[in-house]
């Protein structure tokens, strides 16, 4: 017999997460940019991004504004 602990998790909470995994996956994988590599160019904007101080812009933030 084993000594972990047995978790035990409601049926609803577990259909909630199982869906929200779904989602994540679909959304990753409907990505058509998904395992594309990205250019030096984008790169270095990115990196840039992380070190700079200005404040950024969500890409919901965005789609919001512009669609």
């Amino acid at each position: 017999m084993s000594n972990m602990a047995t978790i035990t998790i409601p049926k609803k909470i577990n259909k909630k997460l199982e869906l929200s995994i779904i989602r994540a996956a679909y959304q990753v994988l409907s990505d058509p940019d998904f395992r594309l590599e990205l250019s030096n160019k984008a790169k270095r904007r990115l990196r840039q991004a992380l070190i700079s101080k200005k404040k950024t812009v969500s890409f919901s933030e965005i789609k919001k504004k512009y669609c």
